[in-house]
């Protein structure tokens, strides 16, 4: 077995992971100031921070979360469910239906990022006019694939879409034609073996963008990781992109659409 050049422990991550969490109770929510603080306190073990509250209804609520990477929005479901009904166990024996609804929340939504990374080459102008070319054509988008489209697991409805930014070890520029080419045909490869959800790729020459759907259960450390690592088998095993890497989320809202909902504004359609 291969080992990983790329691990949690030898590597920097900047991350930026923001959801939105809907869960259904059986009964009208207790009383927030009973158990909101101590709910904030215990699940940050679990990589998980509430940021904000809100009883859209009577029995259906509605928080605004940020987590570590290493936390999956699966893990974030289970960690604010179980841990609030352990709070409230006395005076709610069974709080919860088994429904829920995650949505990955970035500072851009999915619109916007898509022309953000799909314009990488123009934003970053080269003057061979060949290896503009060049980069144009390594570029990837999957125009069927919706990362703000939310996604059905076993108990709920989720979105998972991370933003993934690499750069190129010593913060070289590369954009020999077999380079360019080794590292897209990789992680369209890596994604379809996982079931990832693959809709753009920008290759910019000293670093790369990936917009990519993961599952539920997935980790977006180990996310990243996985991809690093199978950069590295595409370039002969060898670390090819620093030791760090920047992954956010977003989805089919952004903070600001979230903001205004916890203040009491109409509801977005279909959040």
């Amino acid at each position: 077995m291969i080992e990983p050049l790329y691990t949690a422990a030898n590597c920097r991550i900047a991350y930026q992971l923001h959801w939105s969490l809907t869960l259904f109770a059986n009964q009208p929510w207790p009383q927030q100031d009973g158990w909101w603080q101590p709910l904030r306190q215990v699940v940050e073990a679990d990589g998980v921070r509430l940021l904000e509250f809100l009883p859209s209804q009577p029995a259906i609520g509605q928080f605004f979360i940020s987590s570590k990477p290493e936390t999956s929005p699966a893990q974030i479901v289970r960690s604010v469910k179980g841990r609030l009904q352990y709070l409230v166990r006395d005076c709610v024996a069974r709080l919860w239906r088994r429904h829920y609804s995650i949505t990955s929340v970035g500072d851009a939504n999915n619109d916007v990022l898509q022309g953000y990374v799909g314009r990488q080459v123009q934003r970053h102008p080269l003057a061979d006019p060949r290896v503009v070319d060049r980069l144009a054509h390594a570029q990837f988008h999957d125009p069927g694939v919706d990362l703000a489209a939310l996604r059905a697991s076993a108990h709920g409805r989720f979105t998972h879409s991370l933003h993934l930014v690499l750069e190129n070890a010593d913060h070289l520029c590369d954009t020999r034609e077999e380079w360019l080419a080794a590292s897209r045909a990789m992680l369209i490869a890596a994604c379809r073996k996982k079931g990832w959800l693959l809709s753009r790729l920008a290759l910019v020459g000293n670093h790369l963008h990936m917009l990519v759907g993961c599952d539920v259960t997935d980790i977006p450390r180990d996310a990243a990781l996985s991809l690093l690592n199978n950069l590295a088998f595409a370039h002969g095993m060898k670390p090819v992109y620093e030791h760090s890497f920047y992954i956010g989320t977003f989805g089919p809202y952004d903070h600001h659409a979230i903001r205004h909902r916890l203040d009491g504004d109409a509801l977005p359609a279909g959040l």
